[in-house]
């Protein structure tokens, strides 16, 4: 057993695998990793299963100290990556060692990183995940010089990064939705204009939930109570739009217009404050 202390943990750093699942009659939302398609393939550059445990990393600002070699590679929006006084980038596999300090800078676009190590995380499996939730895990996030505990393994992992091409990240995303429950009753103009115009992500973003700047008049009724889903794009009475992500609630009472897919629940994820994205919605 071998451990990572976290000398700077950063905004938000915290542990995701792929999730809960089946326990929504409970409340327990789903979790795991905000953005599933650089979550994978940091598992995947690592030879791990796709949905292994990965150290989630927002806006970088980390330094870290391991107490034994091992590997990491990092993925995602990953800023400049400094360990021995030499630099690295995403998707390349590094080899640490003992009591050298590798720091993490702030990416220059995009939100989340995601590091996958040669071994397995030993954080407790809570209802089937190790991601991390208020109220169900011990943590909700690292703070500075909490220590990770991890199982390293002995071979190394050959680094063949150069076969995967970097994740170029934008203010502005073309998101693919599917109409929901509640899109039907959208009047002809209220359609066009969510498929047509372009919305603008607000400061008001989190785990949990992104609210859109731009309002859609309507007069759709609340619903009692019904389900709701990572990528689940509400309407609240106001007019505001809000996409659920991925530390959300289960149940809702706004009309379900939307629902994302998850690459484009993944895009959304790295999307800033004042981003801007349009839907493209499918089957319509």
């Amino acid at each position: 057993m071998a451990s990572i202390r976290l000398k700077k943990a950063g905004v938000m750093s915290t542990i995701q695998d792929s999730g809960r699942s089946g326990f929504a009659a409970l409340g327990v939302p789903q979790s795991g990793p905000m953005d599933l398609d650089s979550f994978m393939l940091a598992n995947r550059l690592m030879r791990r299963p796709s949905g292994a445990a990965c150290l989630e990393l927002y806006m970088g600002g980390v330094e870290m100290i391991f107490d034994t070699a091992t590997q990491v590679v990092f993925t995602g929006a990953v800023g400049k990556i400094t360990y021995q006084g030499t630099s690295f980038s995403g998707n390349q596999i590094i080899h640490v060692h003992k009591g050298e300090v590798l720091t993490i800078a702030p990416p220059a676009k995009g939100q989340w990183a995601y590091m996958a190590i040669n071994g397995n995380f030993a954080a407790d499996q809570v209802l089937g995940s190790r991601s991390f939730y208020p109220g169900i895990t011990q943590k909700a996030k690292f703070a500075n010089n909490d220590r990770i505990v991890f199982y390293p393994k002995s071979e190394d992992i050959p680094n063949d990064h150069a076969k995967i091409k970097p994740l170029i990240f934008t203010e502005y995303q073309c998101l693919e939705a599917y109409p929901g429950p509640s899109f039907a009753q959208l009047n002809e103009q209220q359609r066009r204009q969510l498929g047509q115009n372009t919305f603008t992500l607000s400061q008001a973003q989190s785990r949990m939930g992104i609210q859109l700047e731009e309002k859609m008049i309507h007069e759709l009724k609340e619903l009692i109570s019904a389900p709701v889903y990572p990528g689940t794009v509400q309407l609240t009475p106001s007019g505001k739009l809000i996409v659920l992500m991925k530390d959300a609630q289960v149940t809702g009472g706004y009309p379900r217009i939307l629902q994302l897919s998850w690459n484009s629940l993944s895009k959304l994820a790295q999307l800033r404050p004042s981003g801007k994205i349009r839907f493209k919605i499918l089957f319509y």
